[in-house]
């Protein structure tokens, strides 16, 4: 516990506080990291989180960066002038795209693996953005943010409902940031190259992520 002095009324009195780790923010006896299996990804993801989103104790934006080497995280809502943001659009090797499932977006489910391989030309990286908060928070950052809402778009269609179970869904297969950046690696993930599907890097995704929801599920009261 870590306890702060605080004065009201001319009383003193002691306000004490669970200790949390510097990089999940999770409290000391719920801290994931030591489950975190670090890796780089193809394609490499730029995630954009929502200041009330990074604050979320359960956020998977954050959690997906400690788990992907090569992503980067950026807080905000406007995007627009991020110095950061435009550097990784005008990057002359990479091809970015938005990950979002719009009417006029690719979906990669319905492509065949020679055409989703393929989808960066020229030996440039795909680097997917990935807009990390709630579906109206979402929707405001593309509303402000016309360099990211002026990218192609990708989606994918989700092969089973969310496991998300400890935060409300809009319904059973919106994905969390996490399960969604975990199933675009696995459409450009080539099973030809004699690993067995369990030995998978990005399955550690979903194993911190799985260990974290049911974690919180087995502190919830029953019945």
């Amino acid at each position: 516990m870590v306890s702060n002095s605080k004065t009201l009324h001319g009383l003193t009195y002691q306000v004490k506080h669970r200790a949390s780790c510097n990089a999940c923010r999770r409290p000391r006896e719920a801290c994931y990291c030591s489950l975190v299996e670090p890796f780089d990804s193809r394609p490499r993801f730029v995630i954009l989180t929502q200041p009330r989103e990074a604050k979320h104790r359960f956020g998977t934006g954050r959690m997906a960066h400690l788990c992907v080497r090569n992503s980067l995280l950026i807080e905000g809502v406007d995007f627009s002038e991020e110095a950061r943001v435009n550097r990784e659009l005008h990057a002359p090797m990479t091809l970015p795209v938005l990950l979002y499932p719009g009417k006029d977006s690719i979906d990669l489910s319905a492509q065949p693996a020679d055409e989703r391989f393929t989808l960066a030309p020229g030996g440039k990286t795909l680097v997917v953005f990935v807009l990390d908060g709630t579906w109206k928070s979402v929707r405001k950052m593309i509303r402000l943010s016309r360099n990211v809402a002026s990218l192609p778009t990708i989606r994918f269609m989700p092969p089973a409902a969310s496991n998300y179970r400890i935060r409300r869904q809009p319904k059973p297969y919106y994905y969390s940031t996490l399960e969604a950046i975990h199933y675009v690696i696995e459409h450009f993930t080539p099973w030809s190259e004699g690993r067995s599907r369990s030995s998978m890097p990005h399955d550690n995704l979903l194993k911190v992520f799985n260990a974290v929801v049911a974690r919180q599920l087995a502190y919830a009261p029953q019945g």
